[in-house]
């Protein structure tokens, strides 16, 4: 989407409108994220929670179509069949073979993106990972983006922890040109421990941890000194791996840091305006409560 198309957005005689489609859907806070700048803008818009079951996001897009959104994030398990039925993609979307963000275009066609980058990397802003092994835990669509944000960091050597051999396989495949001539490792959950071990920074991109599924099998006691462990998971925000992590003095990142930089991405190309970083601490607020 243009510039120019974005910023027009706002001029639309009726409510701006976008949501989140997912299955389930009902434990995201990207509302409160999205309906929190709208407030504080006085921006006409709303951003809802829209439960879409596995294999319907075709016949959800035709609907978001007619009903005049101006497009929709996507969670788990729906990235992959975004990324498919889109009538084009951003060169994010592209090299990262993944779409969380979804734009309705002006003459009804569909843009996929990808804001879980810019998302992932902005609290790490500043961070130099130049020479350093760095662990990525789960091989899904968002782990394609933290792989692509610790690569433009500097890492030299990345590890890519997952059960399926398949899955992580495919997600290389996906990003072959983003690890091109970097240091590879592809391996199970049985030599987590040790590549964390070496790693300055250890992110963790599945939903181990995350309410309702078991728990992150990580020890964070062999971790190095010097470590950062970040975990995208965002129920609860604070996992126990998170805890332990902080516990033994090490810098943590958690999934609402995340949550929020990916959607101040999407809320520039939902609602055509820059979200106020002002009140950032009170929006934490509402997130944590």
């Amino acid at each position: 989407m243009s510039e120019a198309s974005s910023l027009g957005r706002q001029d639309r005689p009726f409510p701006l409108l976008a949501g989140l489609i997912g299955w389930p859907v009902a434990q995201s806070k990207s509302p409160v994220i999205h309906e929190f700048w709208l407030k504080r803008l006085g921006i006409d818009g709303h951003y809802v929670r829209l439960p879409v079951r596995p294999g319907e996001v075709a016949r959800a897009f035709k609907g978001m179509v007619a009903l005049g959104f101006t497009g929709i994030q996507a969670t788990m398990p729906h990235k992959r069949a975004c990324f498919d039925l889109v009538d084009h993609h951003t060169p994010a979307a592209k090299a990262l073979g993944a779409v969380n963000t979804v734009i309705v275009e002006d003459d009804g066609s569909l843009t996929g993106e990808n804001t879980d980058l810019p998302g992932f990397v902005e609290p790490l802003a500043g961070l130099d990972l130049s020479g350093e092994t760095v662990t990525v835990l789960g091989a899904g669509g968002a782990a394609a983006a933290v792989i692509a944000g610790l690569v433009g960091l500097g890492a030299a050597r990345v590890a890519v922890i997952n059960r399926s051999p398949e899955a992580t396989a495919r997600l290389l495949d996906d990003i072959a040109a983003t690890v091109a001539g970097l240091d590879v490792v592809a391996a199970g959950w049985e030599r987590a421990d040790a590549l964390a071990a070496e790693s300055r920074l250890v992110a963790n991109a599945t939903s181990l941890g995350m309410n309702g599924m078991p728990p992150l099998p990580l020890d964070v006691a062999g971790l190095r000194e010097d470590a950062i462990f970040y975990d995208i998971v965002t129920h609860p925000h604070e996992t126990p791996t998170l805890r332990a992590a902080a516990a033994r003095g090490l810098r943590t990142h958690d999934g609402l840091e995340m949550l929020v930089g990916q959607a101040r991405e999407a809320f520039r190309r939902f609602y055509g305006a820059e979200p106020p970083k002002d009140g950032d601490a009170e929006l934490r607020g509402l997130l944590t409560r």
